[in-house]
């Protein structure tokens, strides 16, 4: 009893237990008190109840994998057992014994079946005795080897032991198929015996197959226990073998017994024990006589010797160790002979037991030899530890032997007596029990271990141990880095901590009513446990492993931040409201209404719904705060703060109600129609809550090419446009389909909202006529046409900004199925709201969706209101459609429209801009190559123009803008292009050939060479040639002064000053190149009028042309300049009466004109008439000249102010 408390309380399972209960108890107690400043890690006690949980789990964690690891070896071993079992029956079926083998198959498959699932070790029952079981794997394995007949089976079948499978199978081995010729394992309760086959160690029979099955046994050994694959090994040597064979019959035994003991050293790796059992005494004469009368508990008793063991100690040699052991056995049998002598009666037993003594000591020499024998091999690696000698008997059978008289018989020649042969023999076991149970199995741990998994082992330990140290150093690490993370965390929240206290003391000198005033606080409350330190929403991991102080920190900020909003943002946001309510304009009643029922959700919590508050005050904060702010993002930060102040809950005002302002506000709605109020509720609720189709948008309607065909007057993007409620899907998928459930809402609303009565309300009452759908219908369709005109106003044309650009916009305009083309269908399908859906018009495939559900919706409509709802008014009337959105967008049908027999009128308006743009492209290659401007582009832009007149907006804008805008950048690339050859080609030269130079300027002394003079004005020179190749066309000389003509968008292509130098110069042609002459010439008539008396006579000499005067008659005489002389010389000389010769000479190319200008010029009766009076030496004369034109070459105007043309 006591020992098996002692196992009870003192065994491994135990002490781990009580162990670990002590640990968690010091966790438990003791952890609350660790203190890691600032911390306390295990003072929570949810943190202390998981450690201990996860170090209970990981131990039984261990404890199952060790179980499950032991049973899937046992299995694993087991079947391997039975495939060699299966093996052998192959090859021995066909043979003698055929039913016999197959029995023994069966009952070997039945066994392993029996052994996979039994335990075996202590009989205790309860879970104690449980616990301690072992699988055969875990069992310690005992090897027995020695030669056939040499008593190993007998020695195990009579050994006491305790046999758990024989209620199953019998008190024996569970055997290999073929008996014994294989293995038989002994399962006992505590070890495993494997009694080999004698043919093992002996390999008689056949060496091949006996040496194959060894190895295979060996293998088997070290596959499944290769720590260990056996405790030791029993060496059994019958005293019938070494007392009947010869010395060499014995050495050849011995050597085999040793060879096999090496292989199993070399082979197994390890240091095993090796326990000599000498079998069969009872054949020595006079053992049974004199062991005979022993009890059971004496005859279990160990006969023979062990050595002792000294870790490390080398051992003698066996023989020598045996030699000396042995004489103390013998004494122990000469002090036991008197005894035996005396109680024994019959003289014949008295004799045998005298002379056992004698025949033991026979025993020594041949033991010794045969020990000294087997242990000498050099062979082995790891010489097995020899533990000793032990002398046993497993039963009584055979002839005796008896050294003594054979030894006297073959001396004297004498034959031994026959009777000893007859005797009786009994059938105990000798010296067997104890041996086993109390040496051999108690040395199982003595065995050593397999080197090679040791190693193994010992670098897998090492591994384990190196990555606890590194989990512990890594632990280390990170609790340290985790604590100064947290550590610096706690340091920045503390920080900022001064901040929001300076925060809330300037909140409390802030306006009562500002919500805006306090967004600082609380901004700077929310994020106060923020970290600037991680930019995800939770902390790194090297923040945590136990130690993460964000969450309870964030637990203490929200509730900061939570008592804020509550005691100080709403207020201001409940006085913000009243504030609203009563700021709200007698002129826009919906925001009266919203007001006043938001107003009320705050003093009637169980009609308080958080969208319909949000939204309000989105539109207040929008609408009321300035630009900048809004702009800012400040209206996000506000629906930010009332999200979290709304949320999971409804919101009740701490101020009282004011009852007054609300009657008031009531009285003033109840002066609105219930038209405009449902009209109001049914926008606010379709625009932020409902589902809406698409927005139209001009790129949604036009494809792709829309940004390069439209733009925005106010500049808004082209992807924003008008809200899918004002679209044809708006109207029959939204709003037809919404305007039931708002009317019947807001007949629930009257009675709460409005403080209405049941009887008065009049909202309810219109529902059930019909007619407040109708009056919200028409306000409906009246925003919806005032949207659609705004937004089509709003859409313009790209502006080009060269030719090329509106050659380009021009034909994308007018390609086949363009931006445009698209646009306007897409138009005059959503203005036309009469066309209903499925009568031709098509139906979107969102629409589709919808349209099935009116009619529920109707129907549960009138389910709760119990009354029919006349709302198929809405989907019957086209009246409305028609006259207040249909009638307005007519023209957008017109042009979209196909009569059947042509094409929609669109496309005969977009051949107009195709019929342009071609003309566009032509006029900018001409422009481009310093050609004029072609004719044909004027016609085709005012085409465009007139076109612009039958169109609606953005058409008409459009194409006014096209036409406009190409003939300015025709006037432009004209300006640029012929201004630049202008300059180039004529303006150059005309400065180099007339600037400073006479007649051009007077009183210069250069002179304008004639030909350069012909190259500038002649006909077909290149003043005249230039301007009839490039200007020709864009002027108008029908008037004085020229002029360009206008553009298409009203503006001339050149400047003034340019085209006067033309009209110069064309005047200045017709005076000097009369008759297209190619040199300048005048023809004039000069005729002396008066000439001083004391001139008797004059001579003019116009380069060889001569006019004579003496006081005769005046006849006038034509004369041409050049004159035919060719001098450039123009010659008046007078002659007084006294013979003196004087006169006036001028010379050069333009003598003629010096000549005049000596003159005094006097104007004559007509205009090509003048008086040229000259003064030579105060002699006085008058010439009367009449030129070829009116235009007076040598006074002509259009010479005097010429200037060499510029740009245009």
């Amino acid at each position: 009893m006591l020992r098996k408390i002692f196992s009870f309380f003192f065994n491994r399972f135990t002490l781990v237990l009580c162990g670990l209960v002590l640990l968690s108890l010091l966790i438990w107690f003791v952890g609350p008190l660790v203190y890691i400043k600032p911390y306390q890690p295990l003072e929570s006690e949810a943190v202390r109840a998981w450690i201990i949980a996860a170090i209970f789990c990981v131990w039984f964690l261990k404890l199952f994998i060790q179980w499950w690891r032991a049973k899937e070896m046992n299995a694993r071993l087991l079947n391997q057992l039975a495939r060699f079992g299966a093996s052998d029956t192959v090859a021995t079926e066909a043979g003698p014994g055929k039913e016999e083998v197959a029995e023994l198959e069966k009952r070997f498959k039945e066994a392993i079946g029996v052994l996979g699932k039994t335990r075996f070790g202590q009989t205790e029952q309860g879970w104690f005795g449980r616990l301690t079981r072992r699988y055969v794997y875990q069992l310690p394995w005992y090897l027995i080897i020695g030669s056939p007949g040499s008593g190993k089976t007998t020695a195990l079948v009579n050994s006491g032991l305790d046999f758990p499978l024989a209620a199953q199978f019998g008190k024996a081995s569970i055997r290999g198929v073929g008996g014994t010729r294989n293995c038989d394992w002994w399962f006992t309760d505590q070890a495993v015996l494997l009694d080999t086959a004698g043919r093992y160690t002996t390999q008689e029979s056949d060496a091949a197959q006996d040496g194959a099955a060894w190895s295979g046994f060996l293998e088997l050994l070290r596959r499944f226990r290769g720590r260990q694959p056996i405790n030791g090994v029993l060496v059994t040597l019958s005293v019938q073998e070494l007392l009947s064979a010869g010395d060499a019959e014995r050495e050849r035994l011995a050597r085999l017994i040793g060879l096999r003991l090496a292989e199993l050293c070399e082979g197994l790796s390890i240091k095993f024990p090796v326990y000599v059992l000498v079998t069969k005494t009872d054949l020595l004469a006079g053992f049974n006589e004199f062991f005979g009368s022993m009890t059971r508990e004496e005859r279990a008793q160990v006969w023979g010797f062990t050595n002792t063991y000294v870790e490390g100690q080398v051992q003698e040699d066996p023989g020598l160790q045996f030699k000396q052991e042995f004489g103390e056995l013998t004494d122990q049998i000469n002090r036991l002979l008197p005894q035996r002598l005396l109680v024994e009666p019959d003289l014949a037993r008295r004799g045998l037991i005298y002379g056992l003594p004698q025949q033991f000591v026979g025993l020594r020499d041949v033991v010794q030899q045969t020990l000294s024998t087997i242990f000498a091999s050099s062979r082995f690696k790891e010489k097995p530890l020899f533990r000793g000698v032990y002398f046993t008997s497993g039963t009584q059978e055979g002839m005796p032997f008896d050294r003594v008289l054979s030894a006297l018989s073959r001396r004297f020649s004498v034959s031994s007596p026959a009777s000893q042969a007859a005797e009786p023999r009994s059938g105990k076991s000798y010296f067997i029990e104890t041996l086993l149970k109390g040496v051999i199995f108690n040395e199982a741990g003595l065995t050593g271990r397999n080197a090679k998994k040791e190693r193994q082992l010992r670098l897998l330990q090492a591994a384990g141990f190196l990555a606890l140290v590194l989990g512990l150093v890594g632990a280390t690490l990170a609790w340290t880095v985790s604590h100064g993370n947290n550590q610096k965390y706690l340091d920045e929240v503390q920080s900022k901590v001064p901040a929001l206290r300076q925060a809330v003391e300037e909140s409390r000198d802030a306006d009562p009513e500002n919500m805006v005033a306090l967004l600082p606080l609380l901004n700077h409350a929310e994020t106060l446990a923020v970290s600037q330190r991680y930019t995800d929403d939770s902390p790194p991991l090297n923040w945590r492993y136990g130690l993460l102080q964000v969450p309870k920190v964030q637990t203490a900020a929200d509730a900061t931040y939570m008592r804020l909003l509550e005691d100080a943002w709403l207020p201001r946001l409940a006085r913000h409201l009243r504030n609203s309510l009563q700021q709200a304009s007698t002129a826009n009643p919906e925001a009266s209404y919203e007001a006043l029922k938001v107003y009320l959700m705050l003093y009637e919590p169980e009609r308080f719904n958080p969208r319909v508050v949000k939204a309000w005050m989105l539109n207040e904060w929008e609408s009321t705060l300035p630009p900048a702010l809004v702009q800012s993002g400040m209206v996000d930060q506000l629906a930010h703060h009332l999200d979290r102040l709304m949320e999971d809950r409804a919101l009740v005002s701490p101020i009282p109600m004011d009852q007054q302002l609300v009657a008031e506000v009531r009285q003033r709605l109840a002066q609105l129609s219930p038209a405009q109020r449902a009209y109001s509720r049914l926008k606010q609720l379709l625009t932020s809550g409902t589902s809406l189709p698409p927005d139209f948008t001009v790129v949604r309607a036009s494809g792709p090419e829309a940004p390069q065909v439209f733009t925005r007057r106010s500049g808004k993007p082209l992807t924003q446009g008008i809200s899918g409620l004002f679209t044809y899907d708006g109207y029959y998928g939204v709003f037809s389909h919404e305007l039931p459930k708002v009317t019947s809402l807001l007949a629930q609303e009257e009675t709460w909202v409005l403080g209405k009565a049941e009887g008065q309300r009049s909202v309810a009452n219109e529902v059930m006529t019909g007619q407040l759908a109708l009056e919200v219908k028409r306000l409906y369709l009246m925003e919806y046409a005032k949207v659609w005109e705004d937004y089509l106003a709003d859409v313009r044309p790209v502006r080009v900004a060269s030719l090329d650009q509106a050659g380009e916009q021009a034909r994308l305009y007018s390609s086949a199925n363009s931006s445009l083309e698209q646009f306007i269908r897409a138009v005059a399908k959503e203005t036309t709201l009469a066309q209903k859906p499925g009568t031709g018009g098509g139906t979107s495939s969102w629409l589709g969706d919808k349209i099935n559900r009116i009619k529920e919706e109707q129907e549960q409509l009138s389910r709760l209101t119990g009354k029919r709802v006349n709302v198929g008014g809405l989907a019957t009337s086209t009246t409305l459609e028609a006259d207040l959105v249909d009638f307005r967008f007519r023209e957008y049908r017109r042009l979209a429209a196909s009569n059947g027999s042509g094409p929609a009128p669109i496309t005969a308006s977009l051949q107009v801009l195709n019929e342009a743009a071609a003309v566009i492209s032509s006029a900018k290659q001409q422009i481009s190559a310093g050609g004029a401007v072609p004719p044909s582009l004027s016609p085709a832009l005012e085409r465009v123009r007139m076109e612009a007149k039958r169109v609606p907006p953005p058409l008409n804008s459009m194409y006014e803008e096209l036409a406009s805008s190409t003939s300015a950048l025709v006037g432009r690339d004209v300006r640029a292009t012929v201004g630049g050859n202008l300059n180039a080609t004529i303006g150059t030269f005309c400065r180099r050939a007339i600037g400073g130079r006479y007649p051009f300027t007077k009183g210069s002394s250069s002179d304008v060479t004639t030909d350069d003079f012909a190259s500038l004005f002649a006909a077909g020179g290149m003043m005249d040639e230039f301007f009839r190749n490039n200007l020709q066309s864009m002027v108008d000389i029908s008037t004085t002064p020229w002029r360009f003509r206008q553009g298409v968008d009203g503006t001339p292509v050149g400047g003034s000053a340019a085209l006067a130098s033309f009209q110069r110069a064309a005047t200045i042609r017709d005076v000097y190149f009369r008759a297209g002459g190619k040199m300048p010439s005048i023809r004039m008539d000069i005729k002396p009028l008066e000439m001083d008396a004391t001139i008797s006579q004059m001579v003019l000499d116009i380069d060889g042309e001569v006019l004579r005067y003496q006081h005769g008659p005046q006849i006038p005489k034509s004369m041409t300049w050049p004159g035919t002389r060719g001098t450039g010389q123009v010659r008046l000389q007078i002659t007084t009466g006294g013979t003196e010769n004087t006169g006036l000479v001028t010379e050069g190319p333009w003598a003629l004109h010096r000549f005049f200008d000596r003159a005094q010029v006097l104007p004559g009766n007509t205009p090509e008439r003048f008086v040229a009076a000259f003064d030579i030496g105060g002699r006085k004369m008058r010439f009367e000249v009449t030129s070829g034109s009116v235009l007076n070459p040598f006074r002509l105007k259009a010479m005097e102010e010429f200037e060499c043309p510029g740009n245009l």
